[in-house]
């Protein structure tokens, strides 16, 4: 009851997931790029329909005899292609741009990757210096003697067992 004279529901409004979330002049270009590229694509679909339908048209008139007529909408008709030749070189222009946009995009998240990985590297090596390494691997060759020193005399002393038995 009532339909017509009620007032319409206001829409929800869809909420973003980070309410601090702001619009960067980077995303913004991309976002208006993208917008003329569904605009020049569409465009160019009308051109191509318009231009299918003139041929047909002056396909009709010239079996009508009306060949003057026909000619002009040929002469349209290529007009249209021609426009329709331009947009395309526009829409590739304007994807060209967005995927040079993308592309610088991942090499900076590369180059900041790198520079995160960079100053890891340097906190561990302040913490782990030179020295450190070259006194550990002393210490390692020091327990390695050891270690053939204890091989060596329990292998002359498994001789003598051996022997004597």
């Amino acid at each position: 009851m009532g339909g017509f004279h009620s007032k319409p529901k206001p829409k929800p409004t869809p909420k973003s997931s980070n309410p601090n979330a702001t619009i960067t002049p980077l995303d913004r270009a991309i976002l208006d790029l993208k917008n003329s590229r569904d605009r020049l694509t569409k465009y160019r679909a009308k051109l191509a329909l318009d231009a299918t339908k003139l041929a047909s048209r002056a396909k009709t008139l010239h079996s009508n005899n009306d060949t003057k007529m026909a000619l002009q909408l040929l002469k349209l008709r290529r007009y249209k292609l021609q426009e329709a030749d331009r947009v395309e070189e526009q829409l590739l222009n304007v994807l060209r741009m967005v995927d040079k946009i993308s592309e610088k995009q991942n090499e900076n998240e590369v180059i900041s990757a790198m520079k995160r990985g960079k100053d890891a590297l340097e906190i561990l090596h302040k913490e782990v210096g030179i020295d450190d390494v070259l006194d550990l691997m002393d210490e390692v060759r020091d327990q390695s003697e050891v270690e053939r020193r204890i091989g060596e005399a329990l292998g002359e002393e498994g001789l003598r067992v051996v022997g004597e038995m």
